[in-house]
């Protein structure tokens, strides 16, 4: 009969080899577009792959993130200079439902295949909050008594909902008092710069806030603004995930030394609205009907005077600085990040090996030799 220290011994003999790592170490490189080096794009931005190609390791596309940087604007649209009665908000833009609402189609060419955008509704739900575009989504507020707010705000009428009434906490929105969405959304996106905010005491100012990040926000004090020139300037970071906007990143493995292109085609709006002839906030009545890619602060903020005066609003991916704001987007190109894995040896040779088969033949040739007959 075998002996504890036999058992155990033969055990140690026959146990399997530990498992090997497949990758040493993660590091996340980057690569700036090629469209442009100013931040002024035309409609498309591309990504060329070699600088990641020449990494020599493996790429997971499944975290792969596309940096944009968005900017919104409200400017003068009209002909002479406009005194505002009062200043913006902090968001009195703010960016619109989903990062689908700037990016129109993705095509991907990596390593000779094509792969064409492919995305639903149900996939803006799921991943919306990764790129800060978070999808809209409505909750009525639990309000009881004569104020109480309209079970069903879809019916509701637009001039009931934007009112001075509804108008809930800092950022003076209507829009943000029911839309939980919209309120996340300005968590991180909108900022208020003044002396007096605890954000400048802890972060300081325009400087430090480009340096973490940080969206910067423009507000023109209330005294005359040129024709053109921004009564309101926001610069934005959308922070996409790859997979969220093309559906082959999903389930493409990962890649050693990828070649080829990444197309983004987004779109850009431009919107103008004409005020009322009494000295108010923006009214309702020239929001309802606006279709872009921002929300509108109607509900406080920007006061004109009594006369008509043309807003522009705009949206687009753009990284330039506005002359005269003083402030400057966080990043001014579009950026592809991804995380290269670096194989060990082994695992690398057999991750990477090339199998050549090879085939001889031996050719026999047929010969009939009559009786008698030699071969010469």
């Amino acid at each position: 009969m075998s002996s504890a220290s036999d058992i155990s011994a033969f055990e140690h003999s026959v146990e399997p080899a530990p498992a090997e790592t497949l990758f040493r170490d993660k590091k996340w490189t980057y690569n700036q577009n090629i469209t442009s080096n100013t931040g002024q794009y035309t409609g498309q931005i591309q990504f060329n792959l070699l600088t990641i190609s020449s990494q020599a390791a493996f790429v997971n596309w499944e975290e792969a993130v596309i940096e944009l940087p968005v900017k919104l604007q409200i400017l003068n649209g009209g002909a002479g200079s406009v005194t505002s009665t009062a200043v913006c908000t902090i968001d009195q833009l703010t960016p619109k439902a989903g990062e689908w609402q700037l990016i129109d189609s993705v095509q991907a060419v990596i390593d000779g295949t094509t792969a064409i955008t492919e995305t639903d509704y149900n996939t803006y739900v799921k991943h919306g909050p990764t790129s800060n575009f978070v999808l809209d989504e409505y909750t009525t507020p639990m309000i009881q008594g004569a104020s109480a707010a309209a079970q069903s705000l879809e019916s509701l009428a637009t001039s009931s909902f934007l009112t001075a009434t509804n108008s809930v906490g800092e950022f003076g929105l209507a829009n943000t008092f029911s839309n939980r969405r919209a309120a996340e959304r300005s968590l991180f996106t909108a900022l208020d710069q003044q002396s007096s905010k605890l954000a400048f005491d802890v972060m300081g100012g325009s400087a430090n806030l480009q340096a973490v990040s940080k969206s910067q926000v423009y507000v023109a004090p209330a005294s005359a603004v040129t024709a053109g020139s921004p009564f309101y300037v926001a610069h934005y970071l959308a922070c996409i995930k790859l997979q969220d906007i093309c559906d082959y990143f999903k389930k493409c493995p990962m890649q050693k030394n990828p070649r080829g292109f990444i197309y983004l085609n987004y779109n850009s709006s431009s919107t103008t609205l004409v005020t009322t002839g009494s000295a108010v906030a923006v009214a309702p009545a020239s929001t309802a009907s606006l279709s872009n890619n921002m929300n509108f602060g109607a509900s406080g903020g920007l006061a004109l005077p009594a006369s008509a005066v043309n807003l522009t609003s705009t949206a687009d991916v753009n990284g330039t600085p506005t002359a005269g704001t003083g402030i400057t987007p966080s990043q001014s190109l579009s950026r592809l990040l991804v995380p290269n894995y670096s194989p060990n040896p082994s695992a690398d040779h057999a991750l990477a090996q090339k199998k050549t088969f090879r085939h001889f033949e031996r050719i026999t040739n047929k010969l009939t030799v009559a009786p008698g007959d030699g071969i010469l």
